[in-house]
């Protein structure tokens, strides 16, 4: 169980990652994991405390970040690569990969800021 200081200090450190995983050129696999495991002790943490329903179900609903995500690719970009001679795929895999992260990173950390909030109001 995290003191409140503790869960504090660990929504500081969860902006600074945030902030530097969205400034990153190329998403950073290191910085990914840290920012990934740090974010399921806050999320565990904030679900045993039960604070408001809707941060509740939001939280819950929330999983861990696929560190090894891949998108689909079906068969128009399959043919569409063999087209373009595997460029294509080059492209795509991973751009739609920071797009994921940046996506998931930034939508966490939304979360975490409005249950910091919370958390000073009350």
């Amino acid at each position: 169980m995290m003191s409140i200081e503790e869960l504090e200090r660990a929504f500081l450190d969860l902006e600074f990652q945030a902030n530097r995983i969205a400034k990153l050129k190329e998403i950073d696999p290191d910085h990914l994991h840290k920012f990934n495991n740090r974010s399921e002790e806050v999320r565990q943490q904030l679900l045993q405390m039960g604070l408001h329903s809707d941060l509740h179900q939001s939280l819950a609903a929330k999983h861990p970040i696929d560190e090894t995500y891949t998108p689909t690719y079906n068969w128009v970009k399959k043919v569409l690569n063999i087209l373009l001679f595997g460029q294509h795929k080059k492209r795509y895999i991973p751009k739609q990969q920071a797009i994921y992260f940046r996506r998931e990173v930034a939508e966490r950390s939304r979360i975490y800021s409005y249950a910091r909030g919370h958390l000073s109001v009350d």
